[in-house]
């Protein structure tokens, strides 16, 4: 075994106190586990909290916009005719073909229409699956009610609508609404039951949107059972998307001079439709990066400190240890074996304190948020495992590598001077 570790091993991180006739824990020690443990920690609650806000804020996102939208392409100044996609089989084969396996292929109709009761009204965008589901998003977050079959025809006129529109028009499940919607220069109307109610928290979307069967949407503005507003694609990992649309963009283009499509396509991804919210999320990296660096720096600070201190209460030891002919660099290693032990006790500490932290709220949702301003109820985290290891592994590896300048202060102790003022 190497000497100096044998030392450091030996060697207490007490010392001794004449007027209570004992040992203490150092005050430099403690508060260095302190500092180490507090840095840990919040380092942690960022690397739990960032990702898992993130990743909630981009679900929702993607809960409400397809990842890939093909829409047709209008083809003259008459912006009240509605254009439609006929989704043909030779369409979604060809589709498919330059797809992930993983996605998922939509076919969705959609136009605006105005809720009105006897006092208020609300203008919103119904949207339908060809599927005869709805959004995962509204699914996961109902709140009243329940999601209709709309496979079958007794629910063909139930809407879901959302908590912000029901209170607004006073409304509640199982009442009947009129709603109004302007289809190639004509007004038709037809009469809806809630059937449920949804609440994600996310009002830009919420004051928006409502879900309708795709059949009566059909019915309003007039298409076939094979035609819709739009293809949307679903089911893509993030970094998927990007190549995904630039791929249909081609196919489009394709389909368009092969005459497989009825129209042109056009393609958008989620990026460019919502790009306030990735650019928002995108600064929290900036926070992350702040954040880490800061409290790399208390922890450093404080260590340094606890090293200055452990060297100077013990000047007698390193005179000693010179006098019989101990090296710098083995007295050195000494002191940095002592204080990696400081290191390992304020990252146990930390690690479990944060976990603890993070497991609380994850569990009870501890931590509330405005949903207005942060678009979730309560702060979001995540286990992020590796981000745990590979952040001890680096505060333990940069911990050393500081104190080796401190260190040197070993160097500039004489013996002979320590032995005289003893």
């Amino acid at each position: 075994m190497d000497i100096s570790l044998l030392i450091a091993r030996r060697l207490s991180l007490k010392r001794d106190d004449d007027s209570a006739g004992g040992q203490h824990r150092s005050p430099a020690v403690v508060i260095a586990v302190a500092g180490i443990s507090l840095s840990i920690t919040i380092m942690l609650l960022t690397l739990a909290i960032v990702p898992g806000f993130k990743h909630q804020i981009t679900q929702k996102v993607f809960g409400f916009d397809a990842q890939v939208i093909l829409h047709p392409v209008q083809p003259t100044y008459d912006q009240a005719e509605v254009m439609t996609v006929k989704f043909t089989d030779s369409l979604q084969s060809r589709l498919n073909v330059d797809l992930p396996l993983e996605a998922k292929i939509d076919l969705t109709v959609s136009t605006p229409g105005i809720i009105k009761t006897d006092n208020q009204f609300a203008g919103l965008v119904f949207k339908g699956y060809s599927n005869g589901l709805v959004s995962t998003i509204v699914s996961d977050n109902l709140e009243d009610g329940s999601i209709p079959e709309y496979s079958t025809d007794s629910v063909k006129y139930d809407i879901v609508i959302s908590r912000i529109t029901a209170d607004a028009l006073d409304i509640d499940i199982e009442d009947k609404v009129n709603v109004y919607f302007f289809v190639n220069g004509n007004l038709k109307t037809r009469r809806f039951k809630i059937s449920g109610i949804y609440n994600s928290h996310f009002g830009e979307y919420d004051k928006l949107m409502a879900y309708a069967s795709i059949d009566a949407l059909r019915s309003i503005v007039s298409v076939a059972d094979d035609e819709g507003s739009q293809i949307e694609i679903t089911g893509l990992m993030p970094d998927q998307i990007t190549d995904t649309r630039v791929a249909m963009q081609r196919v489009a283009g394709e389909m368009f001079y092969d005459n497989t499509s009825n129209c042109y396509l056009t393609v958008s991804d989620v990026y460019e439709k919502d790009p306030m919210y990735f650019n928002w999320l995108d600064l929290l990296d900036t926070n992350v990066v702040v954040i880490l660096i800061l409290m790399a720096s208390v922890a450093a600070v404080t260590l340094i400190s606890c090293l200055v201190i452990m060297i100077l209460e013990r000047v007698t030891l390193i005179g000693t240890l010179k006098s019989l002919g101990a090296s710098n660099g083995m007295i050195e290693r000494i002191f940095l074996f002592m204080v990696q032990r400081v290191v390992v006790r304020g990252i146990i500490l930390g690690d479990v304190i944060g976990l603890v932290l993070v497991w609380l709220q994850w569990q009870f949702k501890i931590v509330p948020l405005d949903p207005e301003a942060y678009y979730l109820n309560s702060v979001p985290v995540e286990f992020n495992w590796a981000g745990i290891v590979i952040l001890n592994l680096v505060a333990l590896l940069l911990s050393m590598a500081i104190l080796l300048i401190p260190t040197r202060m070993v160097a500039r102790i004489s013996p002979a001077r320590v032995m005289r003022f003893e």
